[in-house]
Parts: C-alpha cells; sequence; structure tokens
C-alpha cells in the first residue's frame, strides 16, 4: 500500500501540469485558511456549486468558449505564429453572426448555420490583417494581431450605438435575435447550448488534422523550426495566413455563439469583459495545444471560475481565489517548461564542449 501511494506521488511530481494543481490547490488551501474559513469547507462548497444542479450547466456553458478560444488560439501557435487577436477577432465575429441572425429572411433551419457562417468569415477576415502584416510587410503578429483587438471592439461599439442600435433601451446593444433563430438547447446538462456538439467534432477534427495530415505535419515542422521547413519546400508564408484564417474563423464562431446561443443580443463590451479569449489563451499553454487535453483544461478553468463565485456566495470566501489558483497554475508550469529548455540548452552547450575538446 505504503509503495503504490509513493509511486502515485512520484508520478504527480513528475507531471507538471499535475505536480502544479496540487501545488495551486495547497497555496490557495493557505490564503483561504489565512481568511479564516476551513479550507475543506471551502473547496468542497467549490466543487459542489461547479458540479451539482445549475452549477454543472454553468460550467459546461462557460467551458464552451473557453476551450473554442483556446482552439482558435492553438492552430496559428503549432506553427510558431503568436494570435493574440483573438478578443478583437471573436467580438468582430460575434456581431456579423448576430446580424445575419437577426436580419436574414430565411427559415431558422437557414439562418443558424448562416449565422455560424457569417461569424466564422467576419473573423477570419479580421484575422487576416495581421497574416498580411506579416507575410508583405513584416509586422509582427504578436503585436499587430494585439493591437486589432482595440479597434475592433470600437467599430463594434460603434456599429450597436448607432446604425444597429435597439431603441427600446438605453445600453448599447442590438435587438434581440428572434426565437426561432437561436442556438438550440441541448436536454444534456439541464440545457446547455446545441454549439457544444460543434465545439466536440471540431476538437476532433482539428485532432485528426494534426496528426492525420500532410499539412498537420508541416505545420508542426514549421513551429519547431520554421527555417528548416522553408528550406523543406513548406510555403511558410502561406501557411502563415492559413492558419490564422482558421484562427479567426473559430474565434468569430465563438463569438456568434456567445450572442444567438447564449445572451440573444450584442451588448457593447460583454464579449470582451467575460475574459473568455484570455482564458482561452492560458487553457492552450496549459494543454499545449493540444485538442485532448484542451478539453478537460477547459473544463478545469470553467469549473473553478463557476465554483469561486458559489464559494464566495456558501462561505463568504473572496472568489478572485479561484482566479489566484489559475495564475499559480500557469506560472508553475511555465517555470518548470522553463528550467526544462534551460537544463536541456547546458546539456547541448555542454556536448558541444565536449567534442569541441575531443576534436
Amino acid at each position: 500500500m505504503a509503495e503504490t501511494l509513493r509511486a502515485s506521488t512520484n508520478r504527480v511530481l513528475r507531471n507538471p501540469v499535475a505536480f502544479s494543481i496540487v501545488l495551486s490547490l495547497l497555496i490557495g488551501a493557505a490564503i483561504i485558511a489565512a481568511t479564516g474559513t476551513n479550507p475543506l469547507l471551502a473547496y468542497s462548497e467549490m466543487v459542489r456549486g461547479a458540479l451539482t444542479g445549475s452549477g454543472l450547466r454553468n460550467t459546461v456553458s462557460r467551458m464552451i468558449p473557453i476551450v473554442g478560444m483556446a482552439l482558435a488560439i492553438s492552430i496559428p501557435f503549432r506553427a510558431g505564429v503568436i494570435n493574440l487577436g483573438g478578443e478583437g477577432q471573436m467580438v468582430i465575429g460575434g456581431l456579423a453572426g448576430t446580424l445575419a441572425a437577426i436580419y436574414l429572411p430565411l427559415p431558422p433551419v437557414l439562418v443558424i448555420p448562416l449565422a455560424l457562417v457569417a461569424g466564422m468569415v467576419a473573423g477570419a477576415l479580421w484575422a487576416l490583417l495581421p497574416a498580411i502584416g506579416q507575410t508583405a510587410l513584416k509586422l509582427p503578429i504578436l503585436i499587430s494581431s494585439l493591437l486589432l483587438n482595440y479597434p475592433a471592439r470600437a467599430l463594434t461599439g460603434y456599429m450597436v450605438r448607432f446604425p444597429f442600435a435597439d431603441p427600446t433601451v438605453t445600453s448599447s446593444s442590438t435587438v434581440p435575435v428572434p426565437e426561432s433563430n437561436r442556438i438550440p438547447k441541448l436536454a444534456l446538462f439541464d440545457g446547455v447550448s446545441a454549439s457544444l456538439v460543434l465545439l466536440i467534432l471540431l476538437l476532433i477534427g482539428v485532432a485528426l488534422f494534426n496528426l492525420r495530415t500532410v499539412p498537420g505535419y508541416e505545420t508542426r515542422m514549421t513551429g519547431l523550426n520554421s527555417r528548416f521547413s522553408r528550406y523543406g519546400g513548406v510555403a511558410v508564408d502561406r501557411q502563415v495566413v492559413w492558419v490564422m484564417l482558421a484562427s479567426g474563423g473559430i474565434a468569430g464562431m465563438i463569438g456568434t455563439h456567445l450572442v444567438v446561443g447564449e445572451t440573444y443580443r450584442f451588448l457593447d463590451g460583454d464579449l470582451v469583459v467575460s475574459g473568455f479569449a484570455w482564458s482561452g489563451l492560458l487553457v492552450a499553454l496549459l494543454a499545449r495545444h493540444r485538442p485532448g487535453p484542451m478539453l478537460a483544461a477547459g473544463a478545469f478553468f470553467a469549473a473553478l471560475q463557476i465554483g469561486g463565485l458559489a464559494m464566495q456566495r456558501n462561505v463568504n470566501v473572496p472568489w478572485q481565489i479561484a482566479q489566484v489558483l489559475q495564475a499559480v497554475v500557469i506560472i508553475m508550469i511555465a517555470g518548470r517548461f522553463v528550467l526544462k529548455a534551460r537544463r536541456e540548452t547546458a546539456a547541448v552547450i555542454e556536448g558541444e564542449t565536449t567534442v569541441t575538446g575531443e576534436v
């Protein structure tokens, strides 16, 4: 029994993700204890609030956009392209999809998929701007994609304040999406959005693309060494364009889901305040850009956020504790990978020194 426990402990300590989660829970317990609350009671309320009753539905509903944005970010990441414009692409796509759902004079069976397509196209076109900037003008995507979040927010804010404003409300928003044109709910998890099915299909499709196709292999090779890929005949600039189009398309689809499937009207700033784009970035890092672990990591982050609210409501522990747990997990994982990279670099340098000495 003792040997089994020791072996399990060693496995946890060797796994950077598991180790980081355990350590974050211990640090969180210390902070909770400092507030005068029993950490076990607080954590039990967090688990109960996230995984039982309506809390489970809220957790799954929150998981959908987090995992979706993680998937959007991970596609260019695998090619060595850092897209920090997911927020703007989500907002632009969300508005385009909402307007399609409101104004297209077609049957609902056509309007809903067309709204999703409209969101994907708008998000992809917005993501195309930094891609062209890098390939044609040598502007770093990391900077240009991040900066494009601000005009996206300003543009959508203007659109819902003036041309497409709902005159019956004081807030800056569109009119509500007609009930018949809303993304339907599933009986699963007490009425979660049917977008969950689409998300799972996307995860499977991206996983198969990465593992079973030549472009998927080329994307991974470019991410590992773009110069080697270019010498091997890969059109790296073209690859930058298509991974950004795919990333922006998924982000735009998630924006459409959040309005047409959840809130039913586009409210200025609502998609930004949610922080889904940045939570998705953390999940992508935690899952190391792999679709399978992404679902588990997204569920973990969503449960922390929903459970944190329940913990505050039931035992008066600030919900920001959940944010602290997320931050500790990411910092610890980043630290472990940095140390690993330094050890590998030191080993390479030592090997080169040994070879030089022998010569």
